[in-house]
């Protein structure tokens, strides 16, 4: 298949040498005659004289032309030929335009004359750039990408995949598409590991060690290890609880007689005082709080380093999933579903019970009246802290 190839695009190239030879005597007949008739009448020369002074002019800009490319074979730039072959060529064109008083004719004649040079001028370019290309000073060409499904949605991914097509030929369309599209979620990956690391090491140490620090670091590696250690269940049980069927229930309205029963559902059915707390077989008795449910808001903070067996006796929070579950099967149970509000009640009254019960076992001082909201699930209390 290969070879098959390759002959049928030797004889393509073959059958175009000689098409653009015809092509080019052609128009360099028609663009001489211009010339000639142009010299004869604007100038008064002889047709004897005319034929070869015009078809010095004509032909000198593909002399020059051919002189630079061979220059440029030889590895030079060839600046100034490449210059005077363009300025022979727009002199030709310029007098072709000049020496006809019909403009249309002189317009055609000079079309005639531009077109020569520049059909000329492509193939010597076409030629220079094979001869690059085999030397392995040109890179190969690259993969043909969609001009709307790829240059105009994506310009930037197409760009880059572009490049890497050009280091690796062995990458076609879509494989170079892939790889881009990979580098720039690692380059996303690897520049949001470096703030964090950055941050937090600059919290413990100075800027500058911080900056140390994100250079040594292979950050790649770190993001390897994060994908290894990933708590995919964690973070999937974290989505899943905004997508419980109660609140899906209770944003569509659904009526709790459209949902499946639950079985034996005053079995399961949490006490009131459980539903965010956890509670231990004895639960503490703040200084300043009463035996009963009864708060002693002037009791001031409290101290927790002074009765030291509380912070171990601390009930233990529930998972806002597990809160979730236990408010609709109450619900569900007395024939109605949860609302809306009810579940951000209970979210909220989550968070700051965490918060709360955090503080204490940091031995950071907090009111009994907070702790008793925490552990009671009830809102936190308009009041400020006592310091």
């Amino acid at each position: 298949m290969a070879a098959d190839l390759d002959d049928a695009v030797r004889r393509a190239v073959r059958a175009s040498a000689l098409m653009r030879q015809s092509f080019y005597a052609v128009v360099l007949l028609v663009a001489l005659a211009g010339q000639v008739s142009g010299a004869v009448e604007a100038l008064g020369i002889p047709m004897i004289w005319a034929i070869p002074a015009v078809g010095a002019l004509e032909l000198g800009g593909i002399v020059v032309l051919a002189n630079a490319d061979v220059r440029r074979r030889l590895g030079e730039r060839a600046i100034a030929s490449r210059i005077l072959s363009a300025a022979i060529a727009a002199f030709a064109v310029a007098f072709n335009w000049m020496a006809h008083e019909n403009k249309l004719l002189a317009g055609f004649f000079a079309g005639m004359s531009a077109l020569g040079y520049l059909v000329w001028l492509m193939h010597t370019e076409n030629q220079r750039r094979d001869r690059l290309r085999a030397k392995g000073d040109l890179p190969p060409t690259t993969p043909v990408y969609e001009v709307v499904g790829h240059w105009v949605r994506h310009p930037w991914v197409t760009l880059r995949a572009k490049n890497l097509a050009k280091a690796d030929p062995r990458l076609g369309l879509y494989s170079s598409i892939a790889v881009a599209k990979a580098e720039k979620r690692k380059e996303q990956r690897t520049s949001a590991i470096a703030k964090v690391l950055h941050r937090k090491i600059r919290a413990a140490v100075d800027p500058t060690t911080a900056d140390i620090a994100v250079a040594v670091y292979d950050l790649d590696e770190i993001a390897v290890r994060l994908a290894d250690g990933a708590d995919y269940d964690g973070l999937t049980a974290l989505i899943a609880a905004d997508l419980a069927p109660a609140r899906l229930a209770a944003v569509d309205g659904t009526a709790a007689s459209a949902l499946p029963p639950v079985q034996d559902a005053a079995a399961v059915e949490p006490e009131p005082d459980a539903l965010l707390v956890i509670d231990t077989p004895e639960r503490p008795t703040l200084p300043g709080t009463a035996g009963d449910d009864e708060a002693d808001s002037s009791a001031g903070a409290v101290d927790a380093a002074e009765p030291s067996n509380v912070v171990e006796d601390l009930p233990v929070v529930r998972t806002l999933q597990d809160v979730m579950w236990a408010i609709w099967v109450r619900r569900v149970a007395g024939g109605s579903v949860p609302t809306a509000a009810e579940l951000d009640e209970a979210a909220q009254a989550h968070n700051y019970a965490s918060k709360v019960l955090r503080k204490w076992k940091d031995a950071r001082r907090i009111t009994a009246e907070e702790y008793a909201a925490a552990v009671g699930g009830r809102r936190r209390p308009r009041r400020k802290h006592v310091a």
